[in-house]
């Protein structure tokens, strides 16, 4: 066996032979280490002053979006806060509203009554208007207007005494048509001298239309 293998050793041919098999498996010995040199070709180091731009435009941005926020923010601040007076604007209209209902159930109810005005001693308020009333039968009568209604608060002018006071009334009317005959024989009568006078404007307008056809 010794000599076998002196003898291969020795043949040049035996020598060629595996050099010639070791150069087909692999025929190209610097090969192997071609992929890190691609690899390390495809990934180069990054440059410094590369990534030092990248960072300063980073850090450039987010200055730039902070400087616009803190913008936003200072322009909502400097916008004056708008005034809601929604409630003092609700009130005025309540107190407007409440002294002219007032004026209007004084000149109504002037046909029915022998006076009837708003009271200028009695101090109103934006919750309470007061006016006097006096009646057919020569009754004096302090009534109270709230957002509750009219009620009665005094038996005498500009006097609001508690003892007096009477339930709410929905409208004047109501309340007069309860406390005095002298008002419901009143309204009656206007109702049914307007009711006449209406019938007969009719009855004209009917009898010109029928004469101009």
């Amino acid at each position: 066996m010794a000599e076998k293998r002196a003898v291969q050793d020795n043949n040049p041919a035996s020598k060629d032979g595996h050099t010639q098999q070791q150069q087909q498996l692999n025929p190209n010995p610097a090969a192997a280490t071609e992929p890190l040199q691609i690899s390390a070709e495809a990934h180069p180091a990054a440059d410094p002053k590369s990534a030092a731009k990248k960072t300063q435009r980073k850090t450039t941005q987010s200055d730039s979006s902070e400087t616009v926020k803190e913008a936003i923010k200072q322009s909502l601040s400097d916008i004056p806060a708008k005034e809601t007076p929604q409630g003092a604007f609700s009130d005025q209209e309540e107190v407007k509203l409440l002294h002219l209902e007032a004026t209007e159930a004084v000149r109504e109810i002037g046909f029915a009554v022998r006076h009837a005005y708003k009271s200028t001693t009695l101090t109103s308020t934006d919750q309470t208007v007061y006016i006097n009333v006096q009646t057919k039968e020569e009754c004096s009568l302090c009534l109270e207007l709230s957002i509750q209604g009219f009620r009665v608060v005094g038996h005498k002018f500009d006097e609001v005494d508690r003892s007096c006071y009477s339930r709410h009334y929905e409208t004047i009317y109501a309340l007069l048509d309860d406390l005095s005959l002298g008002y419901r024989q009143s309204f009656g009568e206007t109702l049914q001298n307007r009711l006449e006078a209406l019938a007969l404007e009719q009855r004209a307008e009917e009898t010109q239309a029928v004469e101009q056809d």
